[in-house]
């Protein structure tokens, strides 16, 4: 089997640098994904507590991107009491790796996702707060994104969106069932 490794880096200003030519694709959310890695938005979400990593290949370049941190919502959504969750705000693969490599068990989506749940839990565990739930938000219109996190058992909330019609997925961050 090959291996195709990916190193996580904690994201800096200077970083924005090697994002020349990154481009998550050219869906309305893919263009929101690139914007949001290239632009301020990166910025504001790390004032707000989030940290974002870089992911590269061994060769050095970008191949995508990953973002995790602590949020306050009604809990269970939509209208529940106020509680302490994680989100993963944003996460994207340059086109260019899209799908790569061929190896599932390598695939860079998946090494991204395994990094966040992992790291998702290690800041539930290290927290004063008890969280119990990992969060992010997908665009209903993407059902590649949606088939991916069903398979890191990330489950839709049913009748829930947000901001521009994103629809919320949770996944549980402890092994108890519930």
């Amino acid at each position: 089997m090959n291996e195709y490794p990916l190193f996580a880096d904690v994201f800096e200003e200077a970083d924005q640098e090697h994002l020349v030519g990154f481009s998550c694709g050219d869906t309305d959310f893919g263009r929101a994904c690139t914007e949001w890695i290239a632009g301020s938005d990166v910025f504001d979400s790390i004032r707000r507590g989030t940290t974002v990593w870089l992911y590269r290949n061994e060769a050095g370049n970008v191949v995508g991107f990953g973002s995790l941190g602590p949020i306050r919502w009604r809990w269970p959504l939509p209208d529940g009491s106020y509680t302490h969750l994680l989100i993963i705000p944003m996460l994207g693969i340059d086109e260019r790796f899209h799908g790569q490599p061929p190896d599932v068990e390598w695939r860079y989506s998946h090494q991204i996702l395994n990094h966040l749940i992992y790291e998702g839990r290690k800041l539930a565990s290290e927290s004063s707060h008890s969280i119990e739930w990992l969060l992010l938000m997908v665009h209903p219109d993407n059902p590649r994104a949606i088939r991916l996190y069903e398979q890191f058992d990330f489950k839709l909330i049913p009748n829930v969106t947000r901001a521009a019609g994103y629809v919320v997925m949770k996944h549980r961050l402890n092994d108890e069932a519930g």
